[in-house]
């Protein structure tokens, strides 16, 4: 019995074990997972940022060109309706033939040649090259005029303008489901709000040219020609936000590499439709809100359960675990067992103390024999040489003991000043008979020297079998070494 209550002491120990290893784990997930959602709250505030910043190009280009505009209009420098050629039955163009498109311009398509629209190709063309030229990226990309009465369209990228027909386009046909009433000139110019300021943005629609689901801000051309500028204007501005633009951009907020387990989801406030920009949007609860104007929100998540699936360090903490609850359960059985070694260890022989009896108790049907020993006239010891001597006999004798019984199965207990119990695991009686000689033996052989002479070392001892209760078992172990200590006084006296 080395180890006192190893096998409950082991239980334990994997218990708190594995408790310990769970709760470290999960604050370190949880605490991995919050640093990461920092990350994607930068992120997605990166990505809010882009918007807006495209927002506020295109209402500086929608100035502008409203500026531009005037002027020409002003100044006579349309050029004309001679731009125009007919493209189909229904309309007619500037740079509109498919097949001899020149890149270097724009295209305008109208329902008629039309004077407005004319001078509207040559402010745009103004813009379109003053901004390439002034901030070299392609400014113009995605971008295009709807006429105020979607008379004309003019693309700054001549290529958009392909796929475009009157007959089957709903900005056309159904111009009030696109495009918001517009505020005042100065009011729009020169308010701070922007989340009001791009509500004026396009629902989600089906976009011609990629086929994907999209929607398009909205920015408002002026007519700045009355001696009050009012909410007349000539046309819109759109900027075409598709799903894979809008995935480019994510990915751009994120430094090219989306997180594995975002999902990020664009809604439409009013209609409350949505538009996933990650593989899937299905999220429980829990997801963040980030307003991009009064009309579209992004709403966005990253599931704990996903990020630990796809996030290499919480793969890392995961297989540290084991090693970590292995090397806490090793190390806190010892600690334990240690000590239960200090608690029922007597410090001066070795043996374990009384308190070990309610352990042993509570398994007391394996031990089969037990065995009382207690010292010869240990107080004469004490009373001749002193206690340090006493002391000295007894942890010999003890020794004797313990070098006699099986380190693994039987118990040595000191039960009081010079008393001894021995407890025989699963042992016949042959066995113990031996065991008591071989004992008795080598504490007769003791060389015990105080003071130039020789201390005699002898034990008296009792031994019964168990029979269903270790406490009578000791009982009548102590009257069987009671008879002995008689016999061996009433051998004396006779002598």
């Amino acid at each position: 019995m080395k180890n006192v209550q190893d096998a409950l002491r082991k239980r334990q120990a994997l218990l708190i074990s594995a408790a310990i290893t769970l709760i470290t784990i999960a604050l370190y997930l949880l605490f991995a997972h919050q640093k990461k959602m920092a990350e994607v709250h930068d992120g997605m505030n990166r990505m809010v940022t882009q918007m807006t910043t495209v927002f506020n190009d295109n209402e500086l280009i929608a100035d502008a060109t409203g500026v531009r505009f005037q002027q020409i209009r002003g100044t006579s420098e349309c050029g004309g309706l001679a731009g125009f050629k007919p493209r189909d039955n229904n309309a007619w163009a500037i740079n509109g033939d498919t097949a001899r498109l020149n890149p270097n311009t724009g295209t305008l398509i109208a329902r008629a040649q039309n004077l407005e629209g004319s001078c509207m190709f040559s402010a745009a063309e103004f813009i379109r090259s003053k901004i390439n030229a002034l901030n070299p990226g392609r400014f113009d990309a995605h971008r295009y005029i709807v006429a105020h009465d979607a008379s004309w369209f003019y693309w700054f990228m001549p290529n958009d303008a392909k796929v475009f027909h009157f007959t089957d386009s709903l900005m056309a046909s159904e111009k009030e489901e696109f495009f918001k009433a517009p505020e005042p000139f100065y009011n729009r110019l020169l308010t701070k709000d922007i989340q009001q300021k791009a509500a004026s943005s396009t629902p989600f629609y089906t976009d011609k040219i990629t086929g994907e689901t999209a929607f398009s801000v909205v920015s408002y051309i002026y007519d700045l020609s009355g001696a009050e500028v009012s909410d007349r204007i000539v046309g819109y501005l759109l900027y075409d936000h598709s799903l894979s633009e809008l995935r480019e951009a994510l990915s751009d907020a994120f430094g090219g590499e989306i997180p594995p387990a975002l999902m990020v989801d664009l809604v439409n406030t009013p209609t409350r439709k949505s538009l996933c920009l990650t593989q899937t949007c299905f999220w429980l609860s829990d997801e963040e809100q980030l307003f991009v104007s009064d009309k579209y929100q992004f709403r966005y998540a990253l599931p704990i359960y996903l990020f630990v699936i796809n996030d290499s360090s919480a793969w890392v903490a995961l297989l540290c675990g084991p090693v970590m609850f292995l090397l806490l359960a090793w190390g806190l059985r010892r600690q334990l067992n240690l000590s239960d070694s200090k608690l029922y260890t007597d410090p001066l022989t070795g043996c374990f103390t009384r308190k070990i009896l309610d352990i042993v108790r509570q398994r007391e049907k394996i031990y089969t024999v037990v065995v009382l020993m207690d010292c010869n006239k240990f107080k004469a010891i004490n009373d001749t040489w002193g206690h340090t001597v006493g002391d000295r006999a007894l942890q010999l004798i003890a020794q004797c003991m313990l070098a006699n019984v099986r380190e693994d199965k039987d118990v040595v207990i000191r039960t009081g000043g010079d008393e001894f119990v021995i407890l025989l695991k699963q042992a016949p009686s042959e066995a113990a008979q031996s065991v008591i000689a071989r004992v008795v033996k080598d504490i007769n052989a003791q060389n015990l020297m105080a003071e130039g002479a020789r201390v005699p070392l002898s034990v008296s001892w009792g031994i019964a079998q168990y029979q269903g209760s270790l406490d009578a078992a000791i009982q009548q172990a102590d009257a069987d070494m009671y008879r002995m200590k008689q016999a061996r006084q009433e051998a004396t006296l006779i002598r």
